[in-house]
């Protein structure tokens, strides 16, 4: 793939590329502001470049960060301190001069001492950063001046109360400006500790020159820092979002799951499980604030403790029946964040929760050949234009209407399909416009939502499990409320395009295994000597994912080649795609995790061409019908034909449009026990057809586990291709 060559990367990282943005950026508007300065401007062009280096430097990166500000500013004050009024006061002081060393050394410091003590939000930052900033430029000053009367050092506390008086009132304006830039710039993951200091340092030197010679044009660096200081914001904020943009290893924002129990009896305890996230892995947030909402709209803090790494929890009690709302802001160490929502209901004593209709098994009947969500064989559609009040109904949506809209902070740039259960969205997150993929379930007026109240009760525990295999598309959050839902299904179309459930996933940019199937470029692959061996090794890893699955408890319900994606677009030649598998460079995946459902639940969903007919009659989850489902698939990519007969899917279908006939029921029993897969058809590769009639048998305790039919796979894969 042509974003892998390593052409493209960089000599910078993100970090360093980020500063040296930041000083091509800050010159033109040092030499601007420059153009007012009475005489030489190289001291305030100087000092105004390294107020911009500063601003660029995420001090949550650890020392070395502060030991670049210690550097930069060190550099700056030398030259700076050297050209102002008060400096040249203590003349003779030339740059390498001990006495102008002296001066220097102690305002840089103290930008050091800042970087270490104010990276983190603390009280009167600013006052604090302006105290620091004083008291160091007198103690340099003193040094300079006792140096340069030949007497030992003799700073007195008057001089230094002199000092903070005065800067109080020299930056009394700028304070007040930062205090409003440092909520700014922290939303953009950059540093406001070691900039600050800095600036008051150099702004103070401005008004001793003005004191000691009385000109006005001494403060022209303090009144125009009233414009420069948010230009330099600018600066800071472009250069990061730009080096973040095109240097490699993007950042993914820090994402919260929120748990607990739907619908609770007056009287219980709530247990509320925060699972936080940032790049993918669980991790530990800087800070986690929860506030809960009640029934009255009165607000209440709730208290929250951590159970591990990226675990949290919160225990509430509630007084009375209603609706309570518990909002959660998680903020990441490197000052990202993000909010998230969660409504229970609360029973009262005499009443009980009213049960969720389940849904009806649902199928798709054989359709044209089906959309994959793949950026190569879908052309991107325009976004649809959004009026307010002029949305599809529910029951007759488009998906489209999401494009270039922002839902969860994640923005829609492209549709890429409508599966059985969901939409499938290209989205981008953050600044550094991270790639990922949205499922949005699709929702009829009037449908129950136990579904998707079940995969909300089980997020925590499906998002470590996509962790678990490889083999798994990996889930990066489920966000689902659900009152959101109930008015959703009512037929509040705005909340469904405000704030739809969703499911957070990983980008699978090399499309579905049925595209090897039907896109003419592959054709070449197909019918290549290696192809029967890739589909059993595309198999096995298939299988070792559903091995993880099932150890788990749940049951994909789901697997087809629609689901089965690449981490990069597969080669069209046998040999070449082999070696990419043999090697790790191109991985298939299991994807719709999310719609996963507990072994000995209900059946919520399946496919006819690919479903056993026990999973279409009723019977209770088993992971012998991801075995199954698999054997199928593995059938299909070898035959290009379904493994079910064409009676057998037509039954199947019916049973979806008719789901209390008992007459359709008693057929597709008969249909089923006397259906046998034709497998003559299996001319690519015979060894499979032992492996493919176990997992294909239609007594589900007689199929292999997923385990074992991994290990079938895996050896006839390695035989085939070796």
């Amino acid at each position: 793939m042509p974003q892998l060559k390593k052409a493209r990367r960089l000599p910078f990282t993100r970090d360093s590329f980020g500063p040296f943005l930041t000083v091509v950026l800050s010159v033109p508007i040092a030499f601007l502001f420059g153009l007012g300065i009475q005489g030489d401007p190289s001291a305030y062009i100087i000092g105004l470049v390294s107020l911009g280096v500063l601003t660029s430097l995420d001090l949550r990166g650890g020392i070395p960060r502060v030991g670049v500000g210690f550097v930069v500013s060190f550099l700056a004050s030398l030259y700076v301190i050297g050209h102002s009024v008060a400096g040249q006061g203590l003349s003779p002081l030339s740059f390498g001069d001990l006495s102008l060393l002296l001066v220097a050394l102690p305002p840089s410091i103290a930008v050091l001492v800042a970087g270490l003590l104010f990276s983190r939000a603390t009280p009167y930052k600013m006052i604090k950063s302006n105290v620091v900033a004083s008291v160091a430029l007198a103690v340099g000053l003193g040094l300079g001046s006792a140096l340069k009367a030949g007497s030992a050092l003799s700073i007195d506390s008057l001089t230094i109360l002199f000092f903070i008086a005065l800067g109080a009132a020299a930056n009394i304006a700028q304070m007040a400006l930062f205090h409003l830039l440092d909520k700014v710039w922290r939303t953009r993951n950059l540093s406001m500790s070691m900039m600050p200091t800095a600036f008051f340092t150099f702004n103070l030197l401005a008004v001793l020159g003005f004191v000691a010679s009385q000109d006005l044009n001494q403060l022209y660096p303090v009144v125009s820092s009233l414009g420069f200081l948010p230009a330099l914001a600018l600066v800071g904020v472009g250069s990061t979002n730009l080096s973040q943009r095109i240097s490699s290893g993007p950042i993914i924002g820090p994402i919260i799951t929120i748990t607990g129990a739907p619908i609770l009896r007056q009287g219980k305890e709530q247990t509320i499980k925060i699972a936080t996230q940032f790049s993918g892995h669980a991790k530990k947030m800087a800070r986690i604030v929860a506030i809960i909402k009640r029934p009255g709209g009165k607000t209440e803090s709730l208290k929250v403790s951590q159970v591990s790494i990226g675990e949290y929890s919160a225990h509430y009690r509630p007084g009375g029946s209603g609706n309570y709302a518990v909002h959660v802001t998680a903020t990441s160490k490197e000052h990202q964040t993000v909010n998230q929502s969660f409504s229970f209901d609360v029973q009262s004593p005499q009443s009980s929760p009213p049960p969720a209709p389940s849904p009806p098994p649902q199928t798709r009947p054989p359709p044209p050949p089906p959309v994959t969500p793949s950026p190569v064989q879908l052309p991107p559609r325009p976004p649809t234009p959004f009026v307010k009040g002029n949305l599809p109904r529910l029951d007759n949506w488009d998906p489209r209407v999401w494009v270039g809209q922002e839902v969860h902070s994640y923005k829609i740039t492209e549709h890429l399909a409508t599966g059985l259960t969901g939409y499938v969205f290209r989205a981008s997150f953050g600044q550094a416009g991270t790639e990922m993929a949205i499922k949005i379930p699709i929702l009829r007026t009037g449908t129950g939502a136990a579904a998707l109240e079940e995969t909300m009760s089980e997020a925590t525990r499906l998002l470590e499990l996509s962790e678990q295999s490889k083999y798994v598309v990996q889930l990066r959050g489920i966000l689902v409320d659900r009152l959101n839902i109930q008015e959703i299904v009512r037929g509040d179309t705005q909340l469904y395009l405000r704030s739809p459930p969703a499911i957070v996933m990983e980008l699978m940019k090399g499309g579905a295994a049925k595209g090897l199937l039907e896109d003419p470029s592959y054709d070449s692959l197909y019918y290549s000597e290696k192809w029967g061996g890739i589909v059993m090794l595309i198999g096995y890893m298939i299988a070792s994912g559903l091995e993880t699955i099932h150890n788990a408890g749940f049951v994909h319900l789901d697997v087809k080649p629609q689901n089965i994606l690449f981490n990069l677009k597969p080669p069209a030649t046998g040999q070449e795609m082999r070696n990419q598998m043999k090697s790790g460079t191109l991985v298939p995946k299991l994807a719709d995790l999310g719609s996963a459902v507990r072994i000995g639940g209900k059946v919520g969903q399946f496919t006819s061409e690919y479903a056993p007919g026990e999973q279409v009659l009723g019977d209770r989850t088993a992971s012998s019908m991801d075995v199954y489902a698999l054997g199928a698939t593995l059938y299909n990519m070898l035959t290009k034909t379904p493994v079910n007969s064409k009676k057998l899917i037509e039954l199947m279908n019916t049973m979806t449009s008719n789901p209390g006939s008992g007459r359709t029921a008693s057929d597709l029993k008969s249909t089923w026990n006397s259906f046998n897969p034709d497998f003559d058809r299996i001319a690519k590769l015979a060894p499979s057809v032992p492996v493919l009639k176990k997992m294909l048998d239609k007594d589900p305790h007689r199929r292999p586990t997923a385990g074992n039919a991994a290990s079938l796979l895996q050896d006839l894969g390695e035989k085939a291709l070796s």
